[in-house]
């Protein structure tokens, strides 16, 4: 069938256009979708030409919410059944990932049902949640611990909600005084910091942090965040050492200093992605109303307006997190 479909041409060159999407196979279904979201680190670093294996023209995104319209062969999922995925797994050009398009085709093993009573538009960002929340289950912060999240923005922003679901206090920052408002307004315990990181954060957190979690994507951050983690004691005690969670994404190397990470003994975690358990349980956290992901959600627009909107994600200070573009009516 044909389908519409956001496409990067070349680098910032970004059209709706239309695509094929074949018939579901033996064990896929054909998905309505209701809404996609961007990734904005993703999908602007796609846009630029940057994404490794991306190769123009393509279908970006990976975060797509819709409704079953059709079943191949074995399939069981119910027709019209509400469900979330990283978009068609097939089409006439490229993919990466293939989210932002009106209409696809999944393995029905690849879905995840949205549970009764979640927003759809809420259950667009399980997949940059679960990314956040992968972050969460590699650093494993205690309700007794500190934890410091450097950048608000998409995944910085969940990721300092998640974290303190944990029970430990979260710390957050941003240079963005929208985006601290933001998250104070989800409860986040946030601020703009003055001076260096290490002395901002040093107010809040006198005896540093035991988890630091760098959303920021930015190489020359790393080194100031490194400094926000504790110190680790030279004596015989069973602490561990701070974690550091490296949680932005970078197009290009990035380098660590050696003394400062040496001396707190930082144990570095790098989540690549997320796993389907992760889905499961951030759509469930969503479900039961524990994870409210509403402000992460800035604007939501058609399709049409997507070369404009992703042209405002990319400007400095820009008062958006994120943006899910709507496909159909629920």
């Amino acid at each position: 069938m044909q389908a519409s479909a956001i496409i990067f041409d070349a680098p910032y060159h970004v059209r709706l256009g239309s695509v094929d999407i074949p018939s579901p196979a033996v064990g896929e279904v054909l998905l309505e979708a209701l809404y996609t979201l961007i990734s904005p680190g993703t999908d602007l670093r796609c846009r630029a030409g940057k994404q490794e294996g991306a190769v123009f023209p393509f279908i970006p995104g990976y975060s797509f919410v819709g409704r079953v319209l059709a079943r191949g062969e074995d399939a069981t999922i119910p027709e019209g059944a509400l469900v979330y995925c990283n978009g068609t797994s097939a089409a006439s050009i490229n993919l990466a990932w293939g989210g932002h398009v009106s209409h696809a085709v999944r393995a029905e093993r690849e879905l995840f049902p949205i549970p009764d009573g979640l927003d759809p538009l809420h259950a667009s960002a399980a997949h940059l949640a679960a990314i956040a929340y992968r972050g969460v289950r590699l650093s494993q912060p205690k309700p007794h611990e500190t934890v410091a999240v450097i950048g608000l923005g998409a995944i910085g922003a969940l990721a300092a909600r998640l974290h303190a679901l944990t029970g430990a206090r979260v710390v957050a920052a941003d240079l963005s005084p929208f985006r601290v408002a933001l998250a104070q307004q989800a409860g986040v315990e946030a601020f703009v910091p003055q001076g260096t990181l290490a002395e901002a954060f040093t107010a809040k957190l006198p005896g540093g942090a035991d988890v630091v979690v760098d959303a920021t994507g930015a190489p020359s951050v790393l080194p100031q965040a490194i400094e926000v983690a504790k110190q680790k004691p030279w004596d015989d005690s069973a602490d561990p050492g701070a974690r550091f969670v490296i949680q932005g994404s970078y197009p290009d190397a990035f380098s660590v200093p050696y003394q400062p990470a040496f001396r707190r003994e930082l144990s570095f975690h790098m989540p690549r992605d997320a796993q389907p358990r992760d889905f499961r349980t951030v759509l469930d956290l969503m479900a039961r109303g524990v994870l409210d992901v509403s402000g992460v959600i800035s604007a939501v627009r058609p399709p049409e307006a997507a070369a404009e909107t992703y042209a405002a994600l990319a400007e400095p200070g820009v008062e958006l997190i994120t943006v899910a573009f709507q496909w159909n009516a629920l």
